[in-house]
């Protein structure tokens, strides 16, 4: 008889805070509970999206032909320094006052550290787009 196994039957729910610091100092941040690791390649095919469209549109070469694992932190902090310094310095995204309609910012903001709070390890997340870095620290 076979026996079926399951990656994820072991797995606990696992809070995350993440803040994501604009170059203005200015910060936003999200408390998450991701239920289990499987939304990690969606996460990670979302991020690679916004980042290859963003080159595209940029008129910048996209070196990358698909989506990098989520397991390759390095590439996945790349592409979310890329994309949210790009949001940032075009639309003013993730200041008090940006460039684009609330609700549409307010949706993309929350979708995009939900993803980044996915990709990256760690239960305390920093962005910092003054630095150009991503900390992550346990709990």
């Amino acid at each position: 008889m076979a026996e079926i196994i399951n990656p994820y039957a072991d797995e606990k729910p696992e809070s995350k805070h993440i803040t994501l610091r604009a170059r203005s100092g200015q910060e936003i941040s999200s408390d998450v509970t991701l239920q289990d690791r499987r939304g990690r390649q969606s996460a990670a095919e979302y991020v690679f999206h916004l980042y290859s469209t963003i080159k595209e549109k940029m008129d910048e070469p996209v070196l990358d032909a698909k989506t990098p694992p989520p397991d390759d932190q390095g590439a996945m902090e790349r592409m979310i320094l890329y994309v949210a310094g790009a949001h940032d310095s075009m639309f003013g995204t993730f200041n008090a006052h940006p460039e684009m309609p609330e609700e549409e910012r307010d949706e993309f903001v929350e979708i995009f550290l939900l993803a980044c709070a996915t990709v990256i390890e760690g239960q305390r997340l920093l962005i910092d787009l003054q630095r150009g870095v991503i900390s992550a620290e346990a709990a």
